[in-house]
């Protein structure tokens, strides 16, 4: 009996191999790009890569006005010209993200250094219950390390950290409520609830004595943003940051943890010294525990000043130029520790540009509406970007026309690749720009005037005499608006300001 049962459970382990291979080389690519498409971050680092920063959001925001609108990791680039910088970027992500993205690094990467965002937000209440947790962890199922067969079980059943918006709001305020403060001096508030409370009642006055609705709003949310003391014991992020810790030692990595910087400035002026000691002490135990388990820590905390925070509005780690070249020059300073002699001096001396190019296929070329390169056809290289179904605007060049010399600003000169289906469509290569002592300024010019091929790359040519009215724009946009449901690709997208 005891072999026939043996026997059967071998039987089983080939099947089960055998459908493994079946499912793996047939089938499990498709299901990755329909379920985890986030392995294509990893995948398009090439293997030469010296330095692997990974990170949310703050490393690609920029502000329309900026120069410069490459991302944090960029700039890191510009301090080691003779190394291979490349960025790991998914908005909203968090240390549990990057524990399994970086597992997915091949073994043969040539990779030496990794940077890893250390936000101190993600260590509170609100993201470790976020509603973006659900659809964060299922695209992760399918690229953990067990066999592909089995991740796909786990997703079929539902096998991840699942639970409705009701489920996720209700673990936050048991959070915040359950979280006594422990402080060195006499505080009124026993926890983030009571604090946020207080404050929703009692108000941000403004110079007249009356409740500012939307300052007491923002009040609140920093409260309930940086209202909290880490434990080391318990906090999950704590738990995935070591697991990164164990992953680079395996590998044989240099790790960095780049702790990002908070609007500490704003955080006084709305709320005061109680918080900002705790964000102060917050970021004291995360460096201190990190550094005594081998991790280099370089601290951005306090080293951004209000104006440089894009959302006035919110929390949030988004930083104009200014602000992402700060963090930049930290972490560069921080990775001489292993790469000083690749270090050089970044020159920024560059005040302006008059020639913007492109391709939709240099990472390193940042403008607005980047989400709408598509790899579905390209003039050259692999991509183009989409207008049309869904897509009303085409890559934007933005822009603080003011910067440039009036004497170098005459005349804006456009070339463009472009790709049409049809002529069902009423699109329009568009400039706008915006100024403190101008009403906003609009026009538009139609393409079918000037093109009429279809199914074909064509070159589009427009030359625009900039009015004297709009030569101090503090922005200005040129993009292709196309609101119909026609497909028009555009590619190797030229402006040339001359005089």
């Amino acid at each position: 009996m005891c072999k026939k049962i043996l026997f059967k459970i071998f039987l089983l382990s080939i099947v089960i191999v055998i459908i493994n291979f079946i499912y793996s080389k047939w089938f499990y690519e498709s299901d990755i790009q329909k379920h985890s498409d986030i392995i294509n971050l990893v995948r398009d680092i090439p293997n030469d890569a010296d330095i692997i920063y990974i990170g949310e959001s703050s490393n690609i925001t920029f502000r329309g006005d900026d120069i410069d609108k490459r991302p944090i990791s960029a700039f890191i680039g510009d301090f080691f010209p003779k190394l291979n910088t490349y960025d790991i970027t998914k908005p909203a992500s968090h240390a549990g993200i990057y524990k399994v993205l970086l597992e997915n690094i091949p073994t043969d990467n040539q990779v030496k250094t990794i940077v890893v965002t250390l936000n101190l937000r993600s260590f509170n209440a609100e993201w470790i219950y976020s509603n973006l947790e659900t659809p964060l962890q299922k695209s992760l199922v399918l690229i953990k390390q067990y066999p592909p067969l089995f991740n796909r079980f786990l997703l079929s059943f539902k096998g991840y950290d699942i639970k409705s918006e009701s489920e996720r709001e209700q673990q936050c305020r048991k959070k915040m409520k359950s979280d006594k403060f422990k402080l060195p001096f006499d505080f009124q508030f026993q926890n983030v609830i009571e604090w946020d409370n207080w404050m929703a009642n009692s108000g941000i006055k403004d110079s007249s004595g009356n409740i500012d609705y939307e300052q007491t709003k923002l009040a609140c949310a920093y409260i309930k943003t940086y209202g909290f003391q880490i434990d080391t014991t318990n906090n999950p992020r704590i738990k995935d940051f070591n697991e990164i810790i164990k992953l680079a030692q395996k590998r044989g990595w240099n790790l960095l943890f780049n702790l990002l910087a908070e609007n500490t400035e704003k955080a006084k002026e709305l709320v005061g010294d109680d918080l900002i000691f705790m964000i102060n002490e917050n970021a004291k135990i995360l460096e201190q525990y990190f550094q005594n388990r081998g991790v280099k820590v370089v601290s951005s905390l306090n080293s951004v000043e209000n104006e440089q925070f894009i959302d006035q509005d919110w929390t949030t780690e988004h930083y104009a130029e200014k602000g992402r070249k700060t963090v930049a020059k930290n972490v560069s300073e921080a990775l001489k520790t292993w790469h000083n002699e690749f270090y050089v001096e970044a020159d920024y001396s560059i005040t302006y540009h008059t020639d913007f190019f492109n391709d939709c296929d240099d990472k390193n070329v940042v403008w607005g509406q980047m989400h709408t390169i598509t790899t579905e056809l390209a003039y050259s290289g692999k991509k183009s970007s989409l207008t049309g179904a869904g897509n009303d605007f085409s890559i934007t060049l933005e822009y603080p026309l003011k910067v440039i010399p009036d004497s170098l600003k005459q005349n804006i000169a456009i070339e463009l690749m472009l790709n049409q289906a049809s002529l069902n469509h009423n699109t329009m290569l568009v400039m706008e720009a915006y100024g403190t002592d101008f009403n906003p300024y609009w026009v538009g010019f139609d393409l079918k005037s000037d093109i009429n091929e279809v199914n074909k790359w064509v070159k589009y040519n427009k030359n625009i005499i900039i009015p004297d009215t709009i030569k101090q724009a503090d922005l200005i946009k040129i993009y292709i608006y196309n609101p119909s449901q026609e497909k028009i690709f555009i590619d190797d997208f030229r402006i040339t300001v001359e005089k």
